[in-house]
């Protein structure tokens, strides 16, 4: 019995882990970046909350507001390729997280 047991929650166990992985699939943020919830601002975002967006460590988050103290406010988001370190190739993981506001 204990070994039927044992066995029956292994199975539900891989059952929910493959519900789980599946529903992942639909989601459309990417689930490495589920702390992502909602946009980020690029004209108010903090170097901590910059880090959240995949790709981005404290040094390109700290160019980011680097940028924007020097230069001004973002006024789209393309403009992030401007900062040093942020390609084409970068803006297009990160930029479906961001958003321009003032």
């Amino acid at each position: 019995m204990k070994k039927t047991l044992t066995g029956l929650a292994i199975i539900t166990g891989m059952a929910f882990q493959a519900h789980t992985a599946h529903a992942q699939e639909n989601v459309s943020v990417p689930a490495q970046h589920a702390e992502v919830s909602q946009k980020i601002n690029l004209n108010t975002a903090s170097v901590d909350e910059l880090t959240a967006l995949p790709g981005i460590g404290k040094s390109k988050a700290q160019a980011i507001v680097n940028y924007r103290k020097d230069v001004g406010e973002f006024l789209e988001v393309e403009q992030l390729t401007e900062v040093k370190g942020i390609g084409p190739k970068m803006l297009s993981k990160i930029e479906h997280f961001v958003m321009v506001a003032n």
